[in-house]
């Protein structure tokens, strides 16, 4: 089993994809620390969709 981590665009720190908050966007999956971070980012997805981070999909 491999350990796959993916950045919280609200917040910046890493989190595990299989115990974060997922939120799905234009196809694709963001994963957050906490369900704050993803109300956050629903409210407002392209001020947070990070434009240098990899995404997990």
């Amino acid at each position: 089993m491999t350990s796959t981590s993916a950045t919280d665009p609200v917040c910046g720190m890493p989190v595990n994809p299989e115990a974060a908050v997922a939120v799905e966007h234009d196809d694709r999956t963001y994963y957050f620390c906490e369900r704050t971070g993803a109300d956050t980012f629903r409210d407002d997805p392209d001020r947070w969709i990070p434009r240098d981070l990899p995404i997990l999909a």
